[in-house]
């Protein structure tokens, strides 16, 4: 389960999710939106339980993507992770 949310760089409420006890002990993604070829806003995606999601959604609702939209953000994030995942390989080997 995951939530993707659009943040504006000044916005608080990232820091909120990162010192929330429930959700800083989830999956949290953060990726500036240049350099997934986007605007100038920063994604967040949070990956885990239902309870995280409930209370990431308390802190940051307003900010939440939903539906095509959620869904491409986070294919754009983790083909992101998968690329540096495989450059990682390929230095490593």
């Amino acid at each position: 389960m995951y939530a993707v949310f659009k943040f504006p760089k000044s916005a608080k409420e990232i820091d909120e999710l990162y010192r929330d006890d429930t959700i800083s002990r989830q999956t949290i993604i953060k990726r500036d939106g240049a350099s997934l070829g986007l605007d100038d806003s920063l994604y967040v995606v949070v990956e885990g339980s239902e309870d995280a999601l409930k209370r990431a959604r308390e802190l940051a609702g307003k900010f939440e993507l939903r539906g095509s939209d959620a869904e491409n953000i986070y294919a754009k994030i983790k083909d992101a992770e998968d690329a540096a995942s495989f450059g990682m390989g390929a230095i490593f080997g």
